[in-house]
């Protein structure tokens, strides 16, 4: 079964609201699905549900915040390497992320920050991520805002 997050109004019960994540089992994997108004918004949720699929965060003041960034090499090497910055920043320096901001660059690449608590402070609640995989990797524009779905290997 799949846990669905969602942001905003959620509007009429068959409609999904502006932006949101789930996450959609996967035979040892895990799947996250993201949706949101534009591409930082989308992917601002995908990284949330990367996070909710391995720690339940506080809701608390960070101790740090981190650049995040993505060159403009197109949505897909987007997704990936923002992704993969997460388990990165939990792999060397002992630190999850509890809020993330994106914005568009002028030269069509992404950048922001995200704000981090140690380890120590969140309830693990599934595997830590290895990695994340190009296979059935999908990102996009669809019915007027964004969406995307990716393969998190664990």
């Amino acid at each position: 079964m799949a846990t669905v997050h969602r942001s905003g109004d959620a509007g009429a019960a068959t409609q999904e609201p502006p932006r949101g994540h789930r996450l959609v089992p996967h035979t040892a994997d895990c799947i996250v699905e993201s949706w949101g108004p534009d591409l930082p918004v989308c992917l601002v949720e995908a990284l949330g549900g990367l996070v909710g699929s391995f720690a339940e965060v506080p809701d608390t003041a960070t101790s740090r915040v981190l650049p995040l960034a993505a060159s403009s090499g197109g949505a897909e090497d987007a997704v990936v390497t923002l992704l993969e910055e997460v388990i990165y920043v939990l792999d060397v320096f002992s630190v999850v992320p509890v809020r993330f901001h994106l914005e568009e660059t002028e030269d069509g690449g992404l950048a922001g920050d995200m704000e981090v608590v140690r380890a120590d402070e969140v309830r693990l609640i599934g595997p830590v991520p290895k990695g994340i995989s190009y296979h059935d990797l999908s990102i996009g524009p669809v019915d007027g805002g964004w969406r995307c779905h990716v393969l998190v290997d664990v």
